[in-house]
C-alpha cells in the first residue's frame, strides 16, 4: 500500500470525506446486489465507534467487511483490531456461519470470477 501525505489540512479532510462517500457508495452497490449488512459503514458493530484516524498520516481507515454469515451474505463493518477480536472470542455473535462456510464461500467466489468479470462481493 502506497503512504499518501497531505500537508494541506483542507486537502486531507477533502479526501477523507471522498474515502468515506466511498464506502457508502458500495455499501449502497452491496445492498442493491442482495448483501445484508449488520450495521451502517459509519460506525464499527464490536465497538459502536466511527473509523480510525491513522495517527501518522491522519487519513481515515477505513473498516473492513467481516461476515456475519455466508449464505445468506450478511456482512459487518468493522475496524482491523475489533475483527481480530471477533475471531479470538469464541461463540461471538458476529459468527453466526458454519465451518467450511467460508472456503466454499470463496472457492464459489474464484470460479465466478473466472468465467464472470463482475464480483458478487465488493
Amino acid at each position: 500500500m502506497s503512504l499518501m501525505i497531505f500537508k494541506d489540512q483542507k486537502c486531507r479532510d477533502m479526501f477523507n470525506q471522498l474515502l468515506l462517500d466511498d464506502a457508502l457508495e458500495k455499501q449502497q452497490h452491496n445492498s442493491d446486489s442482495g448483501i445484508m449488512s449488520h450495521n451502517t459503514c459509519e460506525y464499527c458493530a464490536v465497538c459502536f465507534k466511527g473509523p480510525s484516524v491513522d495517527n501518522e498520516t491522519n487519513l481515515v481507515e477505513p473498516f473492513i467487511k467481516h461476515h456475519v454469515t455466508y449464505f445468506p451474505q450478511k456482512i459487518a463493518y468493522v475496524h482491523d483490531a475489533c475483527h481480530k477480536k471477533i475471531h479470538a472470542t469464541p461463540n461471538h455473535y458476529l459468527i453466526q456461519f458454519d465451518e467450511g462456510d467460508s472456503r466454499k464461500f470463496y472457492d464459489n467466489l474464484k470460479s465466478l470470477s473466472k468465467t464472470n468479470q463482475g464480483s458478487m462481493y465488493q
